[in-house]
Protein backbone atom coordinates (compact mmCIF):
# COMPACT_ATOMS: atom_id res chain seq x y z
CA UNK A 1 0.00 0.00 0.00
CA UNK A 2 3.14 2.44 0.86
CA UNK A 3 4.58 1.59 -2.49
CA UNK A 4 1.57 2.04 -4.53
CA UNK A 5 1.35 5.99 -2.59
CA UNK A 6 4.65 6.51 -3.04
CA UNK A 7 4.52 5.96 -6.60
CA UNK A 8 1.16 7.54 -6.64
CA UNK A 9 -1.36 5.22 -7.58
CA UNK A 10 -4.25 4.96 -5.95
CA UNK A 11 -5.71 1.49 -4.40
CA UNK A 12 -8.69 -0.41 -5.59
CA UNK A 13 -10.30 -1.25 -2.30
CA UNK A 14 -13.89 -2.30 -3.46
CA UNK A 15 -12.35 -3.68 -6.97
CA UNK A 16 -14.54 -2.01 -9.21
CA UNK A 17 -13.59 1.20 -11.20
CA UNK A 18 -16.12 4.41 -10.40
CA UNK A 19 -14.25 6.69 -12.48
CA UNK A 20 -16.81 6.46 -15.65
CA UNK A 21 -20.18 5.98 -13.78
CA UNK A 22 -21.51 8.26 -11.67
CA UNK A 23 -23.80 6.10 -10.21
CA UNK A 24 -20.85 4.49 -8.17
CA UNK A 25 -18.71 7.26 -7.21
CA UNK A 26 -22.14 8.36 -5.93
CA UNK A 27 -22.40 5.42 -3.97
CA UNK A 28 -18.88 5.50 -2.80
CA UNK A 29 -18.61 9.22 -1.48
CA UNK A 30 -22.11 8.45 0.36
CA UNK A 31 -20.50 5.39 2.10
CA UNK A 32 -17.29 7.16 2.88
CA UNK A 33 -18.59 10.05 4.71
CA UNK A 34 -21.11 7.84 6.53
CA UNK A 35 -17.92 5.67 7.40
CA UNK A 36 -17.28 8.52 9.67
CA UNK A 37 -20.15 8.50 11.25
CA UNK A 38 -24.07 9.12 10.95
CA UNK A 39 -25.96 11.55 9.17
CA UNK A 40 -29.09 12.54 8.24
CA UNK A 41 -30.57 12.08 4.36
CA UNK A 42 -30.74 16.22 4.47
CA UNK A 43 -26.86 16.13 4.64
CA UNK A 44 -25.88 13.13 2.41
CA UNK A 45 -28.30 14.18 -0.47
CA UNK A 46 -27.04 18.04 -0.08
CA UNK A 47 -22.83 17.28 0.02
CA UNK A 48 -24.16 14.75 -2.93
CA UNK A 49 -25.58 17.78 -5.47
CA UNK A 50 -23.38 20.02 -4.14
CA UNK A 51 -20.53 17.41 -5.48
CA UNK A 52 -22.38 17.94 -8.60
CA UNK A 53 -24.51 14.45 -8.96
CA UNK A 54 -27.59 14.76 -10.52
CA UNK A 55 -31.03 14.81 -8.78
CA UNK A 56 -31.61 11.63 -9.97
CA UNK A 57 -28.62 9.62 -9.22
CA UNK A 58 -28.89 11.51 -5.55
CA UNK A 59 -32.04 10.13 -5.28
CA UNK A 60 -31.61 6.79 -6.36
CA UNK A 61 -28.23 6.94 -4.11
CA UNK A 62 -30.54 7.86 -0.71
CA UNK A 63 -32.84 4.87 -1.62
CA UNK A 64 -29.77 2.53 -1.86
CA UNK A 65 -28.92 3.59 1.62
CA UNK A 66 -31.64 3.89 3.24
CA UNK A 67 -33.14 0.22 1.77
CA UNK A 68 -29.83 -1.42 3.16
CA UNK A 69 -30.51 0.87 6.67
CA UNK A 70 -27.26 2.18 6.22
CA UNK A 71 -29.28 5.76 6.38
CA UNK A 72 -31.84 6.45 8.92
CA UNK A 73 -32.78 9.28 10.23
CA UNK A 74 -34.92 7.51 13.38
CA UNK A 75 -31.70 6.40 14.27
CA UNK A 76 -29.81 9.60 13.72
CA UNK A 77 -32.21 11.62 16.00
CA UNK A 78 -32.25 9.43 18.44
CA UNK A 79 -28.68 9.02 18.65
CA UNK A 80 -28.06 12.89 18.58
CA UNK A 81 -30.61 13.30 21.06
CA UNK A 82 -29.45 10.82 24.13
CA UNK A 83 -25.62 12.38 23.25
CA UNK A 84 -26.62 15.85 23.75
CA UNK A 85 -28.46 14.55 27.05
CA UNK A 86 -24.88 12.92 27.97
CA UNK A 87 -23.11 16.12 26.93
CA UNK A 88 -25.90 18.05 29.22
CA UNK A 89 -27.58 19.85 26.79
CA UNK A 90 -31.49 20.80 26.75
CA UNK A 91 -34.08 19.90 24.37
CA UNK A 92 -34.43 22.63 22.52
CA UNK A 93 -30.48 22.08 21.56
CA UNK A 94 -31.63 19.28 20.09
CA UNK A 95 -34.55 20.63 18.40
CA UNK A 96 -32.45 23.31 16.72
CA UNK A 97 -29.87 20.79 15.81
CA UNK A 98 -31.74 18.23 14.19
CA UNK A 99 -34.11 21.07 12.72
CA UNK A 100 -30.69 22.20 10.77
CA UNK A 101 -29.88 18.53 9.74
CA UNK A 102 -33.22 18.42 7.64
CA UNK A 103 -34.96 15.75 10.57
CA UNK A 104 -38.52 15.63 9.94
CA UNK A 105 -40.38 17.35 13.07
CA UNK A 106 -42.16 14.13 14.10
CA UNK A 107 -38.91 12.58 14.73
CA UNK A 108 -37.62 15.04 16.31
CA UNK A 109 -40.53 15.06 18.92
CA UNK A 110 -39.50 11.25 19.22
CA UNK A 111 -36.16 11.49 19.49
CA UNK A 112 -36.50 14.35 22.39
CA UNK A 113 -39.88 12.00 24.04
CA UNK A 114 -37.59 8.69 24.42
CA UNK A 115 -34.11 10.77 25.36
CA UNK A 116 -35.60 13.25 28.13
CA UNK A 117 -37.20 11.40 30.29
CA UNK A 118 -36.44 13.52 33.45
CA UNK A 119 -35.25 17.09 31.79
CA UNK A 120 -35.45 18.81 34.92
CA UNK A 121 -33.50 16.74 37.00
CA UNK A 122 -30.52 16.69 33.71
CA UNK A 123 -30.85 20.66 34.11
CA UNK A 124 -30.83 20.34 38.14
CA UNK A 125 -27.50 18.12 37.38
CA UNK A 126 -25.92 20.85 34.90
CA UNK A 127 -26.39 23.49 36.81
CA UNK A 128 -24.95 21.73 39.97
CA UNK A 129 -21.96 21.65 37.99
CA UNK A 130 -21.83 24.73 37.40
CA UNK A 131 -23.06 25.71 40.31
CA UNK A 132 -22.51 23.82 43.45
CA UNK A 133 -24.80 25.64 45.54
CA UNK A 134 -28.11 26.42 44.00
CA UNK A 135 -27.68 30.06 42.91
CA UNK A 136 -29.12 32.25 45.89
CA UNK A 137 -29.23 35.80 45.04
CA UNK A 138 -30.84 37.49 41.77
CA UNK A 139 -27.42 38.32 40.16
CA UNK A 140 -26.25 34.58 40.42
CA UNK A 141 -29.52 33.19 39.93
CA UNK A 142 -29.52 35.16 36.62
CA UNK A 143 -26.51 33.72 35.07
CA UNK A 144 -27.54 30.34 36.03
CA UNK A 145 -30.70 30.86 33.83
CA UNK A 146 -28.66 32.27 31.38
CA UNK A 147 -26.39 29.51 31.52
CA UNK A 148 -28.85 26.60 31.42
CA UNK A 149 -31.00 28.82 27.94
CA UNK A 150 -27.27 28.81 26.84
CA UNK A 151 -27.15 24.97 27.09
CA UNK A 152 -30.76 24.55 25.01
CA UNK A 153 -32.98 24.10 27.98
CA UNK A 154 -36.74 25.64 27.39
CA UNK A 155 -37.29 28.58 29.32
CA UNK A 156 -40.43 27.64 31.19
CA UNK A 157 -38.06 24.70 32.55
CA UNK A 158 -35.36 26.92 33.80
CA UNK A 159 -37.68 29.73 35.49
CA UNK A 160 -39.43 25.97 37.23
CA UNK A 161 -35.55 25.53 38.78
CA UNK A 162 -34.84 28.90 39.33
CA UNK A 163 -38.00 31.35 39.93
CA UNK A 164 -39.16 33.74 37.73
CA UNK A 165 -37.65 37.01 39.39
CA UNK A 166 -34.11 35.39 37.99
Amino acid sequence: MAALRASGQKSKSSGSDPAGDPAAQAWQRAVRWLAAHDRSAHEVRERLVTQGFSPAIVSATIARLRELRYLDDQRFACDMAEQAVRRGHGSEYVRAQLGMKGIAEPLIDDAIGAAFEDEADLARRVLARHYPALPGDHSTRAKGARFLLRRGFPEALVFAILGEDC
